[in-house]
């Protein structure tokens, strides 16, 4: 049996080919962002972060750069300037990282925002790096 075509029914048409275009991976605006100063300062900040110890355990870096949420509302990623470091069990990877289980973490070691003052201290005491104003945490 066949159709109107003269294929057999249970054939389907083929779609005609499209040219296959590559995924972007950063968005205009996260690309123009890091391509300007306070993009590349945030990266190089970043960079420092990932060399200090962690702030819950003390383990000596490289270690992750944590963007801080608790009480972040909505799902936007905070600033590179206010980040943390945290070794990848109180990360990501252990039963105590902060993003496998967000309230336990924040009643056994308090809210994540609470290390950055610490952090940004460590980070301009031992490096040139310096933090904009609009970021400092007092």
């Amino acid at each position: 049996m066949t159709n109107l075509t003269g294929r057999p029914i249970y054939q389907k048409t083929p779609k005609p080919e499209r040219a296959k275009r590559p995924m972007r991976k950063v968005s205009k605006k996260r690309a123009e962002h890091f391509a300007s100063a306070e993009g590349k300062a945030e990266v190089e900040y970043m960079g420092h972060v990932k060399g200090l110890a962690c702030v819950v355990c003390g383990k000596a870096g490289p270690n992750d750069a944590h963007h801080v949420y608790h009480g972040r509302y909505g799902g936007r990623k905070k600033s590179g300037f206010l980040t943390v470091p945290l070794c990848k069990i109180h990360h990501q990877d252990g039963p105590e990282a902060i993003h496998n289980g967000k309230e336990a973490w924040l009643m056994k070691y308090g809210p994540d925002y609470s290390y950055i003052k610490q952090t940004q201290d460590a980070i301009e005491g031992a490096t040139t790096c310096r933090i904009p104003p609009k970021y400092r945490v007092k």
